[in-house]
C-alpha cells in the first residue's frame, strides 16, 4: 500500500527527492535526524562493481545525489561513481563544522549548511512502498529459496530484509508486485 507522507509532519524533517549516497553509517545517522530520504552507504572506498551496477540501475528510475566528505577519499568515491554514472548529482558543502568537531566530514557539517547544499532537491511529499519481506519470506514453503529468488530477480545486493526492502524502494518496485509474486508460496 502507498502512503503519502508530508515531510513537514514527519518531526520537521525535510524530504529530499532521490537517493543520497554517503560514505558511512554515521553520515546516515546524523543526516536522518533532519532529512527524510533513501540512503545508499558506500562504506568508504568499498564501492565495488556490484554496488556500482546497482546504482546504475537505480539511476534509470531515481535521482542519485552523491554527498561525500570534503576530503581526498570523498572526492575519489565521488569520481568513481560519476565516471560510471554521469547522470548523478554531486553536492558539495562548505567546511562549516558543528561546534566541538575537528573533522570536516558530512557527519560533522552544520545542519543548515547541508540543507543549503541540498536545497534544489527538497520535495514536498514522499510515496512510501510498504514491503514486509520478513513475513513474505518466513511464510513461504521454502524461505531461503524465496529470499534468493527476490535477490536474483531484482539483482539486489545481499543483506538483511530491511536492506533488501530499501533497495526495492530505490528501484521503485511496487510492494503489491512483491506480495503477488512471492507471497503465499
Amino acid at each position: 500500500m502507498r502512503i503519502l507522507v508530508d515531510y513537514l509532519t514527519s518531526m520537521n524533517k525535510v524530504y529530499i527527492e532521490g537517493i543520497i549516497v554517503v560514505e558511512g553509517k554515521s553520515d546516515v545517522s546524523y543526516l536522518s535526524s533532519f532529512i527524510d530520504s533513501l540512503w545508499f552507504i558506500t562504506n568508504g572506498y568499498d564501492i565495488n562493481e556490484e554496488k556500482l551496477d546497482f546504482l546504475k540501475r537505480v539511476s534509470e528510475v531515481n535521482r542519485i545525489i552523491v554527498l561525500t566528505d570534503n576530503d581526498k577519499a570523498g572526492l575519489e568515491i565521488e569520481n568513481k561513481i560519476k565516471s560510471e554514472i554521469p547522470s548523478v548529482f554531486t553536492v558539495k558543502t562548505n567546511k562549516i563544522i558543528r561546534k566541538n568537531y575537528i573533522k570536516a566530514g558530512v557527519a560533522e557539517t552544520d545542519k543548515e549548511e547541508i540543507l543549503r547544499a541540498l536545497d534544489q532537491f527538497i520535495g514536498s511529499e514522499k510515496l512510501v512502498e510498504n514491503y514486509n519481506l520478513t513475513n513474505i519470506i518466513s511464510l513461504s514453503s521454502n524461505p531461503e529459496k524465496t529470499r534468493k529468488q527476490i535477490v536474483n530477480d531484482y539483482r539486489l545486493i545481499n543483506g538483511n530484509n530491511k536492506y533488501l526492502e530499501n533497495q526495492l524502494r530505490m528501484l521503485k518496485v511496487n510492494a503489491k508486485e512483491i506480495n503477488e509474486k512471492y507471497g503465499n508460496k
